[in-house]
C-alpha cells in the first residue's frame, strides 16, 4: 500500500510558520532559514512543497482570502433578519481577542506585501470586492428606500473606517476604535 501524501500537511505547517515568524519578526525580516527553522524543517523541504519566499508568502494570502471568505459566510448566517447592518457595525468593530490582533497584524503584512507581488494585490482586490458586495447587501436589506448610489458610497466610508479601526487594534487605541463606530453610524444614518 502507498504511503499517504503528506503534501497538503506540510504546506499548511510551513504556512502555519509563516505567521508565527511574522509575528516574531515581520515581515520583510522573514528569511527562509528562519521560515525553516520555525517550521522545524529544511529549506528544501520547503521549496519542495510550496516554493521560493515568495511562493510561500502568496500562497498564505490565498489560505487567507479563504478564511475570509468563510468569516463572511458565517457572519452573515447568524446575523438577525431585523436591523441587520446594525449587528454588522456591532461586530466590525468590537473588542476583539488576542488572536484577532494576531490576525490583524498577519493580515497587514500580507496587504504590504501587494504591491510587490500581484498575486496578493489579486486577493487584497477579491477580499475588498466581497467585503462591499456583502456590506451593500446588508446595508440594501435594511435601507431599501436608499438611492444604490448612497448605499455604494456609505459602504466605501464604512470599510473605510473598518481598515482604520482594524490598523489601530495592535496599538491598543480601543478609544480611537470607538470613535471610528461612532463616526460609522453617523454615516449610516443618512441612508434613512
Amino acid at each position: 500500500m502507498a504511503r499517504p501524501s503528506m503534501a497538503g500537511q506540510r504546506r499548511e505547517e510551513i504556512l502555519d510558520a509563516l505567521e508565527i515568524c511574522i509575528l516574531e519578526k515581520g515581515i520583510q525580516a522573514t528569511s527562509l532559514e528562519h521560515l525553516a527553522e520555525t517550521a522545524k524543517m529544511k529549506r528544501t523541504i520547503l521549496r519542495h512543497y510550496i516554493g521560493n519566499r515568495d511562493e510561500i508568502i502568496c500562497a498564505l494570502s490565498v489560505r487567507w482570502t479563504e478564511n475570509y471568505n468563510q468569516q463572511w459566510q458565517d457572519t452573515l448566517s447568524w446575523l438577525p433578519n431585523n436591523y441587520r447592518a446594525d449587528a454588522l457595525i456591532d461586530t466590525l468593530f468590537s473588542s476583539r481577542s488576542t488572536e484577532h490582533i494576531n490576525n490583524t497584524i498577519i493580515g497587514e503584512a500580507l496587504f504590504s506585501e501587494a504591491k510587490r507581488l500581484p498575486e496578493i494585490k489579486s486577493d487584497q482586490e477579491k477580499i475588498m470586492a466581497e467585503f462591499n458586495r456583502h456590506l451593500t447587501s446588508v446595508l440594501t436589506s435594511q435601507f431599501s428606500a436608499a438611492p444604490a448610489d448612497n448605499v455604494e458610497l456609505v459602504a466605501a466610508g464604512i470599510y473605510a473606517n473598518y481598515l482604520m479601526s482594524e490598523s489601530l487594534l495592535p496599538l491598543g487605541l480601543m478609544d480611537e476604535v470607538l470613535k471610528l463606530k461612532k463616526s460609522t453610524l453617523l454615516l449610516m444614518s443618512t441612508l434613512q
